[in-house]
């Protein structure tokens, strides 16, 4: 290839030419498929982090719940346990909270289950957690 004075290349613009005219509309598949996925995912995240956040905080009323094991019945215990779990919308039944103390030691046990949809998969969220600590 040789170049003129004005320092294009000869075949130049047809080269060019060709390779803008192959490529026209490849990148809006890819785009599309991009948005799609990115769509699936926030759907699903909106639906599925919420129940993650929910388990968090049971998991924080049950320790505050053992803290506090010395100090007040049982009872008293699991029906604060079970306030708290209605106060953030978690589908726990009142059996499905377990308060054991025995001798020196607390035992918070708290299982429930909950099913979302995501388009046409259904998660299911398990929560089986057991906290044991030292009754001061």
């Amino acid at each position: 290839m040789m170049s003129d004075r004005t320092g294009r290349f000869e075949g130049g613009a047809t080269m060019w030419k060709r390779s803008k005219r192959l490529e026209r509309g490849e990148g809006m598949f890819g785009v599309l498929i991009a948005l799609v996925l990115v769509f699936v995912a926030v759907t699903a995240g909106i639906k599925i982090i919420p129940l993650h956040i929910h388990g968090a905080e049971m998991i924080d009323a049950m320790n505050e719940a053992a803290n506090f094991g010395g100090l007040k019945p049982v009872e008293k215990l699991q029906d604060e346990l079970y306030a708290k779990a209605q106060e953030i919308h978690v589908p726990v039944k009142p059996q499905d909270l377990t308060v054991i103390r025995n001798g020196g030691y607390i035992v918070v046990q708290v299982r429930y289950q909950e099913t979302v949809d995501v388009f046409t998969y259904k998660y299911v969220y398990n929560f089986d957690k057991k906290i044991e600590k030292l009754v001061f």
